[in-house]
Order: structure tokens, then sequence, then C-alpha cells
């Protein structure tokens, strides 16, 4: 089917926003869940959306028992259309606690993971002595985990748009072009079909790309990123992803991207190859696939993301792959999946960790072999985990795409 074809199926674009029921669910979650604290202040992009339906420049105090406060810096006319909730000036933090209306004695969670020290000690100061600071970005991160209908019915949306742009690469895949005009033309088809173009990503120092597209030995060029796959990269500034190299006959390429939808993630990898790939490299991709399936059974309540990655080491040492699975020996990922939602880097995280899977996450499985110098091969797709199992959100095809 031509990407033509695909858009025409693809739902109207449009610019969502988060209904009042929406973010009266999160806040009475994240109220349910705060303890000891009187309040949370969050700053960061993603988590004041998620608890107030903009992401301007501002804040959100969720106290512990009785409405939020939303208020902006710039702009402030976009955060009073955008969010359900009132929305009040942010003209500076010296007047932080009168304006919230926070007592003496109270503790106030703040996300420490993300949170510069610059403004953590000046909302410390503006809250004075007797007010104690808390962390709470690991209640936030796990709430945001499970995902609500509106949440699912955006990344389904996403799933969508994914699928058909990656089944346009082999419209315009060709011998001899550079990886990086392989990636740019695989953003155009998913941006006409509303991609906002950008990727979030909570981790300090990580600047993110739309995907990972690369061919042969420089898809298993190492990098800082904390994924499975690194890449040249075009800059010094900028050293991962697609680069310069070009597509070769008879190595693999490999295609990794994300949907967004609503800001909601879908992530996706399938390998490409024009001509034949070496049979170590084919064999290499059928543990993947066996792999993949493996760990979607174990996508159920019950079940953590220790399980999960432990289920993957295992087949994969069993198999005798667990020198390339997640990375070359000295420099392995050490996961092989993630949450997907607004950031691509969510929880449940699969790896050596023991976080709970619930109904209704959604959950990116990556399991890849890197081999260095020569190149890599695995599987992707993102699933909505249930009672029974994960269920696949996106649908292409697995086997390998021959060009």
């Amino acid at each position: 089917m031509e990407l033509r074809e695909q858009k025409e199926q693809m739902m109207p674009m449009e610019y969502v926003l988060h209904p009042r029921s929406e973010i009266d669910s999160r806040v009475k979650r994240l109220q349910s869940q705060m303890g000891e604290m009187t309040g949370a202040i969050l700053f960061q992009a993603v988590d004041m959306c998620y608890f107030s339906g903009t992401a301007q420049d501002g804040l959100v105090y969720v106290p512990s028992d009785s409405e939020p406060i939303v208020m902006a810096k710039r702009s402030l006319e976009r955060a009073k259309e955008e969010s359900p909730l009132d929305v009040k000036p942010l003209r500076s933090l010296k007047n932080l606690r009168s304006e919230l209306g926070i007592k003496p004695g109270a503790v106030i969670g703040l996300e420490h993971d993300v949170l510069p020290y610059s403004i953590y000690s000046r909302v410390e100061k503006a809250l004075g002595p007797d007010v104690k600071l808390v962390d709470v970005s690991e209640k936030v991160k796990h709430l945001r985990s499970v995902k609500s209908e509106f949440e699912i019915s955006l990344t389904k949306k996403a799933a969508k748009m994914l699928d058909a742009g990656i089944s346009s690469v082999p419209e315009f895949l060709e011998e001899g072009m550079p990886e990086v005009e392989v990636m740019c033309r695989l953003e155009l088809a998913m941006r006409v079909m509303g991609h906002q173009g950008s990727l979030r990503f909570r981790r300090f120092n990580s600047i993110v790309p739309l995907g990972h597209i690369m061919s042969g030995a420089d898809a298993a060029a190492p990098s800082f990123l904390a994924s499975p796959t690194g890449g040249r990269g075009t800059s010094l500034v900028f050293p991962q992803g697609a680069g310069f190299g070009s597509i070769k006959r008879n190595e693999p390429i490999f295609v990794d991207s994300v949907g967004i939808y609503g800001g909601y993630i879908a992530d996706a990898t399938r390998i490409f190859c024009i001509g034949t790939l070496p049979k170590k490299l084919e064999d290499a991709f059928e543990v993947t696939l066996e792999i993949e399936k493996a760990i979607a059974r174990e996508l159920r309540p019950g079940r953590t993301g220790k399980d999960a990655f432990n289920l993957s080491e295992s087949i994969g040492a069993e198999r005798g792959y667990g020198d390339w699975l997640g990375g070359a020996v000295d420099n392995k990922c050490g996961f092989v999946g993630h949450g997907v939602g607004m950031e691509l880097d969510e929880y449940p995280v699969i790896g050596p960790l023991d976080h709970p899977i619930q109904p209704n996450m959604t959950i990116a499985i990556e399991p890849k072999m890197i081999y260095p110098g020569e190149g890599v091969v695995g599987i992707e797709d993102t699933f909505l985990t249930t009672d029974k199992g994960g269920i696949s959100l996106t649908k292409l095809p697995r086997d390998v795409w021959r060009v």
C-alpha cells in the first residue's frame, strides 16, 4: 500500500486538548499517593501538561486536599486556552509561598530527577526554612505509567501513524542513499500525518532524534544514549543516529522510529535489506522475534519488568546470543523494553527493576542483537498490557523487509 493510500486511512489531524475529567482523575490519583506531602509543585513541561492540560512555561501546584493551582509565565494566553483549569499569571517565584497558600511546616514535593538546581534553590528560598522539600518524581512516573482510555486512544493513533510511516520506506529506499536522507524521508511521511516533529526524553543530557535509521556497521557504533543502538550521528554534539554513511546491499538497514499523535508516542523497529542478509544475522533476527513474543505473554498483572528482562536474558543465553543481545559485552544497554507515553523513556522499565506490570500500560519491547563492525538486527513493537498479556498496537509485518 502506498503512503498516499495509508494517509487517507489515517484520522483527520487535530489539536488535542485534555478534557477536565481527565485532569481531575490524574490529580486525584496523585493526591491519593501523597502521604506526608502537603502538596507538589511541578515545573517540568510534560508533568505540568499531565496535571493541568498545558505545557506552557509555568507550574502546577497540586495540594493534597484541594484544587490544583496553575500558573503560567509565557504564554499565559495560550495556557488559559489549553488548560481546563483556572490559570493565574506567574510573575516571580519570590511570592510563591503566598500565591500558593503554603503554610508553615508544609512538606512539598518537587521533581528532583529533572528540576535544575537554579530553580530548586529559588523555590527553597521562596518557601522558607520551615517548609520541607521532598522528591515526588518517582510517584509521578509510576502514576503516569498506567494510561487512561483517553491516552490509549492517542497511542493507538500514534501506532497507526508509525505503521504508515515505516511502510513508506520501500517507496524511496535505494542503494547509495545516505542514512540521513532515509531519516528525512521517513520523518516527512509522518510529519504530513500530524507528527509533532520532536521527541521528549526525560533523562538528563539526552537529546533524541525521531529514530535511529542506520545501515550496516554504522548501526552498531556505540553512543552515550541509553539505547541498545548508537550510530555515528552527524556531529560531535549529536553523536548518535543517522549519519552520512550510505545504504549498501546485503546488510541490515535498521529503521527504529516513533509515531506521535496528540503528544503520545508509539515506538517500533523493523529491519530492511536490499538483497540478502548474511545467515548469521538472519538467525539472530529470528531469536529476537522469539524473545519479543515470549515477553509479550509476560506483560500482565503479577509480573514485573525484572521478570520479563530475565526471561529475555535467559532465552538469549540459551540460544547462544548472550554476547550480542542488548549490546556488545562491554556496552549493554541493560534493558529490553520501556514504557512510552508523552515521553519515550517512561515507566515501567523492562530491566533489572521490580517495576510492577499493571493493565493499561503502553510498553515498547525491543530485543536487539548488536554485532560491532557488522550491523544490528532486531524487532520492536509497542504493546498494551492486559490481564492476558500484551496486545501489539503496532501492526507491521515482523519479517525482514526485503527491497
